[in-house]
């Protein structure tokens, strides 16, 4: 109808303008006048249906509950298989035994009715939740107890697993041949092999996770690459495995954020739990990188030219950051958490016990939407065709009207420009001039720059111990070694060596008397010293043990603290005995067995990094747990066997209260407060810490003098505590 309307008006201006003109030209453009205003009706009619169909609502599927009772299902597979695409399906609090597998796109959304996070748990029988459809969501689920295989598993792409607590099962969460994916805020603990795993996954994003307790945080293979890896908190055994390349572990573009009360901006990168480096702006961010990986990480036969870091690594866990977001200004990629609508009520139909129905209107969305997309069609063909009978009429009437009587060749249009046809020819000069742009894959370096270097510390094993070790991978840093874990060739036996960080000829001295005497030293709660070198290059082989305090969950029960201390006592107590102080007792260096019991390692080694660090460092002792005698020898004196006694008291005090005594946004203010403050007492902390209180402060004393004179005094009061608490 609107075409034959603009028809009709065309007539009528056609019959005006011939009566007054009568030229060929003019005939010409009113036929090009006729097919402007047809298709210009024809794209107006076109668009209105177009607008049409946007301002159809889009269909967002139905709503199902499952919940133990009262809902429209009482197991997840069940309602899944009964979803469609696009569906939503609401999981009440309760646990839901069996394994759930996901074929299509759905949201999965876990409400908390009072119970908790509902529960997936498959009974050690395989994967507790597979993600085989694209775009799919999970969220608010406690996802554990698959023993045997992982917790989730993600096969497809372009999903998000938000908000879960992962634990207790082989791998936490695994992205297998996986792309474009978000993990974010979960928790993922206790996991056999790794909290998260990626296996040939791309492009996937990994933030604000807290992943603790695993034997491995995170792993990822050769052939994943290009994952971005940011605030996420990373205490375990060992916190990543690293074999892929291009990974970004910081956050792609600068944040703003709130770090003990003062605003920063800056990329943020992730806590480890093994990282030693300072903050001397106090920005929350650490000063040198986290090393990723290094070429110590790799097989023989692979090459590394640089180490593989994280620039920015967090000096605390996630939690003290606050009100991260993008900067002004800054372009950003970071994904904020997804929030799907959930309307409980229409699960199920009203008086129905069973049957779950769909969102009332969806089919007529539908339908109305595939009525308008077929007009378009038909529209659309139709303009195709009248496009093409007008061209042909058009072409027609311009031979007609254009050629004379002996006129060979048609007339160019009227205001139409004839230009000679040109043909580029490529001169040598041209082929020369012309530039070739690099893919995105490809980086191309000027041949007079030399390519740039990763910054921060680098690390190897010794080429000249590989003769003597095998499996050799790096397990962690201290102030100045590295620590290898590595089998030895002659037995097989799982050891761990530790490398000088310099192999001058002072540090190769100084390390071989200090660990002479460390060397001496045999008893149930100190790392055995196995063998110690200079020759070919100084090291250090120990027993291997799996894990250290540092990674242990605080504040523990006031028992369990009262026994781990008791046992660190006990090995000062023999040290002590052989003439051989510590100096520096802190959670990094006591490491725990498989039956927690503590072992103390890095004895003597404090006094090697003093020969190495520049004079404003802080040198032999970690701040946080230094004795006023460390921090102020002019005025507290010397440091003797009682300096270990406070530094055990220190580390007493974090294990009962899961905070240090002493703290502040600054070297000078920490070590104000420990020759000058009095710590907070233990039980405004932890109320259970009543009974050892007196035990703590006695340790924590200013004054040595006020301190236990020995560990064996402070063993007896551990041993009285002990006592009565048996009895």
């Amino acid at each position: 109808m609107p075409v034959y309307f603009f028809e009709h008006i065309y007539t009528r201006v056609i019959l005006q303008s011939q009566t007054s003109n009568n030229d060929k030209n003019m005939i010409q453009n009113n036929t090009r006048l006729k097919i402007s205003i047809q298709y210009g009706a024809l794209f107006c009619f076109a668009a209105v249906l177009l607008m049409s169909a946007v301002c159809i609502p889009v269909v967002s599927g139905a709503q199902y509950i499952v919940a133990p009772s009262g809902g429209g299902f009482t197991s997840i597979q069940t309602a899944v298989t009964w979803a469609s695409p696009l569906d939503t399906i609401i999981v009440w609090s309760g646990t839901y035994p069996g394994t759930v597998k996901i074929d299509k796109k759905l949201n999965l959304i876990g409400v908390d009715t009072g119970g908790g996070a509902p529960v997936i748990d498959p009974g050690k029988k395989g994967t507790a939740l597979e993600i085989d459809a694209d775009g799919c969501i999970v969220a608010g689920f406690t996802i554990q107890n698959s023993a045997t295989a992982s917790g989730i598993l993600v096969i497809s792409n372009g999903n998000t697993i938000e908000n879960n607590t992962v634990s207790g099962n082989t791998a936490g969460i695994q992205l297998s041949s996986s792309n474009g994916n978000s993990i974010i805020d979960n928790t993922v603990t206790d996991s056999n092999r790794a909290g998260i795993v990626l296996r040939s996954a791309d492009n996937n994003l990994i933030q604000g996770n807290t992943i603790t307790k695993n034997t491995i945080g995170i792993s990822l293979d050769e052939q994943s690459s290009f994952n971005t890896i940011t605030y996420n908190t990373f205490s375990n055994t060992e916190n990543v495995l690293s074999r892929g390349s291009d990974q970004l572990w910081e956050s792609p573009s600068p944040l703003s954020y709130v770090y003990l009360g003062r605003s920063f901006t800056g990329k943020l990168g992730n806590y480890w739990s093994d990282y030693r480096g300072s903050d001397q702006n106090s920005d929350g961010i650490g000063d040198t990188p986290y090393v990723v990986r290094s070429a110590a990480n790799l097989n023989s036969g692979t090459s590394l030219i640089q180490n593989e870091v994280d620039p920015a690594p967090l000096m605390d866990p996630i939690e003290y950051y606050l009100q991260i977001q993008p900067a002004s200004g800054a372009v950003t990629t970071t994904v904020l958490p997804i929030s799907v609508q959930v309307t409980p009520t229409a699960g199920t139909a009203p008086g129905n016990t069973g049957s779950p129905v769909t969102t009332p209107g969806r089919g007529d969305r539908l339908l109305g939407t595939l009525i308008v997309l077929v007009i378009l069609i038909c529209i659309v063909g139709a303009g195709c065709v009248l496009f093409i009978r007008s061209r042909n009429k058009l072409r027609h009437q311009i031979i007609n009207t254009s050629e004379g009587p002996g006129d060979t060749h048609p007339h160019p249009l009227p205001g139409v420009i004839e230009k000679e046809p040109t043909v580029n020819i490529e001169t040598p000069e041209n082929i020369s001039a012309k530039v070739t742009t690099p893919t995105p894959e490809t980086e191309v370096v000027p041949a007079h720059q030399e390519t740039p270097q990763a910054v921060g510390p680098k690390f190897y094993f010794p080429p000249e111990l590989e003769s003597r070790y095998g499996d050799i991978r790096h397990i962690g840093r201290g102030g100045v070694a590295h620590v290898f874990a590595a089998h030895r060739k002659s037995d097989n036996l799982l050891v761990a060596v530790k490398i000088p960080i310099s192999f001058d000829e002072v540090t190769g001295k100084c390390f071989l008397n200090e660990i002479a005497a460390w060397q001496t030293l045999r008893h149930k709660n100190i790392v055995e010293v196995l063998e110690v070198n200079i020759l070919p290059v100084p090291y250090v082989e120990m027993e291997y043990v799996p894990g250290s305090l540092e990674s242990v969950p605080k504040p523990m029960p006031v028992w369990k603290a009262v026994h781990m201390v008791h046992g660190i006592a006990d090995g000062l107590a023999y040290a002590h005995a052989h003439g051989i102080i510590h100096r520096d007792i802190k959670p990094h260096n006591i490491l725990v067995t498989g039956d927690f019991v503590p072992k103390i390692t890095d004895w003597g080694m404090s006094k090697v990094i003093a020969t190495t660090m520049e004079k404003s460092s802080v040198a032999g002792f970690s701040l946080s747990y230094a004795a006023p005698e460390q921090v102020s020898p002019a005025e507290f004196g010397r440091t003797d066997v009682r300096t270990d006694i406070y530094q055990l008291g220190a580390l007493f005090y974090e294990l009962v209260t899961g905070s240090i005594p002493f703290g502040g946004e600054s070297i000078v203010e920490v070590g104000n407060a420990i020759v000058r403050d009095d710590p907070i007492p233990p039980t405004e902390y932890n109320p259970d810490a009543e009974a050892v209180e007196k035990i703590i402060l006695k340790c924590l004393s200013k004054n040595p003098s006020d301190r236990y004179q020995s560990a064996t005094e402070l063993l007896d009061a551990l041993s009285r505590y002990l006592d009565e608490d048996e009895e």
